[in-house]
């Protein structure tokens, strides 16, 4: 089990990471499929949002008593992504970002307020706390900062067909 302070430098650096991705996307890409399957990058971006949303959800119930509710499968994951996709192709690139960021300092914050023995909590999906954070957190960060950099290429060129 990792300490608080130390998950929470691991989502500060993969969320860094993430951006430092983010600030080598050419503007005019920015809507442009491709990234991951037919995702633009600010799909991408709300996906990551959506899902710090759900690590917060999961915090809440865990900091309430009822970590027994979280139910969350990986069976449920595509279906789960498709309707963030759908959702998220509403905003324009600025709204997913603003989006990501409220989401990012709110996922923050309940990580933060958590007592470490919390993160050894089994919830009802069998995940502990510490591994929905850590899977919603900053591995899928880190996951979607290689798929920028995968699709745009060491060098900046973009690869227009996707990973």
């Amino acid at each position: 089990m990792a300490d608080l302070p130390t998950l929470l430098d691991e989502l500060d650096a993969a969320r860094a990471d993430f951006h430092e991705a983010l600030g080598e996307v050419d503007a005019d890409l920015v809507m442009a499929p491709g990234v991951v399957g037919d995702w633009s990058v600010r799909d991408l971006v709300v996906h990551v949002a959506a899902w710090c949303e759900h690590g917060s959800a999961a915090l809440d119930l865990a900091t309430a008593g009822r970590g027994a509710d979280f139910t969350y499968s990986k069976r449920d994951t595509d279906a789960m992504n498709e309707q963030i996709a759908a959702e998220g192709r509403a905003l324009s690139p600025h709204e997913a970002l603003a989006r990501e960021d409220v989401a990012y300092a709110a996922f923050r914050e309940r990580i933060g307020m958590l007592e470490a023995a919390l993160l050894d909590q089994q919830l009802g999906n069998g995940d502990t706390v510490e591994a929905v954070v850590r899977y919603d957190g900053p591995d899928h960060y880190a996951e979607h900062a290689a798929h920028l950099r995968d699709w745009f290429g060491p060098d900046g060129d973009e690869d227009l067909d996707g990973p």
